[in-house]
C-alpha cells in the first residue's frame, strides 16, 4: 500500500496526508538476504505510533547483530572449496566426491563473487532456468542438489540462517532406456570371455552387484557355509545399508575356483585384485573384447550386467519387491522399470479374474 506522508512529526514518524493519522517507519537489515528492507503502520494515536517503531527499531537491531556474527559476507566461490575439501571429500565416496566438484564448477561460473548471504530462492530457480536452456534435466537436477547440500551445510555451520534452495523441486526425468543381454549372449559371452574376467563377469550377471561393489568384495564377505549354497555381504553400498545376496550354484562354483592372490606372503582381502594386491577398478577394456569375442557387436557397458540380472529376475516371474531388494533399491519406483518386461506374468495375474468368474458361473 503507497502512503503519502504529510509533515514530520518527529525521525521515523509523519502525519500522513489528509488523514488523522500517523504513519511510523522503520529501516533494517534483512538478514536472509542482507538487503536493506522497510516496514511500516499507521495508527491513530501518536504514543502507539513511538511505541511500535521502538519495537521494531530493538528487533531491527538484534537481526542485524545475529547477521554480523553468523552470516559473514563469504563469496560463493570461497565457501564451495570449504564444502569440497571439508565435507564432500571427507563424507563422500570419490565418484560422489567428483560428481560434486563437476557441479560446483558450473556453480560457480554462475554465482561467481556473490557472497552465500545473499543467495534468494529467486537466484536459485534462475540458475536451474539458465540451465535447463543448455543441459539435460539430469544434469540440473545433479547441479541443484549439489547446491541444496552446500547451503544446508552453509546453515548447519552457521554462515547462514535459513536455506534459500529449499522448496526449489528438481525437474521429472524420464527413465534410460537401458539394454540386457539374452539368455543365449550370457552363455557366448562366459565361454568366449577373458580368462581372468570370467568370475568377475558371472557375479555380476547373477548378483546384480554393482561395479563398484563388485570390485569392493573382499573374501570375508563371502561365506560358503551358509545354507548349502552361500551367501555374499555387500557392505560398501550405493545407499549406505548392508545386504545380503543368496548365490546360486554358478556363483558359488565360480568363487571357489576363483585363485586367492598372495602378495608379499599373505593373502589379498580384495578378491578381484592385480598383482600388487590392489583392488581391480575398470575392466572396460577386457570387458569389450570379450564382447566382440562373443560376437556382440552393440554397445554394452558393465553397468548393463546388473540390467541383465533384474531383468531376467522378473521375466521368470519373481515380483518387484524381491528384486528391488536384491538390487538394493531404496524406491520401489526404481525396480518398476523392469515392470515392462513381464507380459506374461501380468496376462496370468489378469486372466485369473476370468478363471474365477467361470468358476462361479459353473457353481451356480
Amino acid at each position: 500500500m503507497a502512503y503519502k506522508k504529510g509533515e514530520k512529526v518527529e525521525t521515523g514518524i509523519w502525519h500522513l496526508a489528509d488523514s488523522k493519522l500517523y504513519l511510523a517507519e522503520v529501516n533494517y537489515t534483512n538478514p536472509s538476504t542482507g538487503h536493506r528492507d522497510r516496514k511500516r503502520k499507521t495508527t491513530h494515536r501518536l504514543d502507539l505510533a513511538r511505541d511500535w517503531r521502538k519495537t521494531q527499531a530493538a528487533d531491527a537491531l538484534r537481526k542485524d547483530i545475529r547477521r554480523e556474527k553468523r552470516q559473514r559476507a563469504i563469496p560463493f566461490k570461497t565457501f564451495s572449496a570449504e564444502y569440497l575439501e571439508k565435507w564432500s571429500r571427507l563424507e563422500k565416496k570419490p565418484s560422489s566426491y567428483k560428481r560434486d566438484g563437476y557441479s560446483v564448477d558450473r556453480l560457480k561460473e554462475y554465482f561467481g563473487r556473490k557472497s552465500i548471504t545473499v543467495i534468494s530462492r529467486k537466484d536459485v530457480e534462475r540458475y536451474v532456468a539458465h540451465r535447463r536452456q543448455t543441459v539435460s534435466k539430469a544434469t540440473t537436477n545433479r547441479e541443484l542438489c549439489c547446491l541444496k547440500n552446500m547451503i544446508r551445510k552453509a546453515v548447519d555451520w552457521e554462515y547462514l540462517t535459513i536455506n534459500p534452495a529449499w522448496g526449489v523441486k528438481q525437474a521429472k526425468e524420464e527413465p534410460k532406456e537401458f539394454d540386457y543381454l539374452t539368455l543365449d549372449e550370457v552363455d557366448r559371452l562366459l565361454e568366449s570371455c577373458l580368462p581372468h574376467l570370467k568370475t568377475f563377469l558371472i557375479l555380476a550377471i547373477y548378483t546384480g552387484l554393482r561395479k563398484g561393489e563388485l570390485f569392493g568384495l573382499e573374501w570375508r564377505d563371502v561365506d560358503l557355509t551358509k545354507d548349502n549354497r552361500g551367501m555374499i555381504t555387500v557392505r560398501d553400498t550405493k545407499n549406505h545399508e548392508t545386504r545380503y545376496i543368496p548365490m546360486n550354484k554358478k556363483v558359488r562354483q565360480a568363487i571357489e575356483n576363483h585363485p586367492k592372490r598372495i602378495v608379499d606372503g599373505k593373502v589379498c582381502d580384495a578378491i578381484f585384485c592385480n598383482e600388487k594386491g590392489r583392488p581391480l577398478k575398470d575392466p572396460r577394456t577386457a570387458f569389450r573384447t570379450s564382447l566382440d569375442d562373443a560376437g556382440i557387436e552393440r554397445h554394452v557397458r558393465v553397468h548393463d550386467l546388473r540390467h541383465t540380472f533384474a531383468s531376467h529376475l522378473v521375466m521368470k516371474g519373481v515380483d518387484m519387491r524381491s528384486v528391488a531388494k536384491l538390487m538394493g533399491h531404496k524406491d520401489i519406483k526404481v525396480t518398476m522399470r523392469y515392470s515392462h518386461l513381464a507380459p506374461e506374468h501380468l496376462q496370468a495375474a489378469v486372466d485369473s479374474l476370468e478363471t474365477r468368474e467361470q468358476k462361479g458361473r459353473k457353481q451356480a
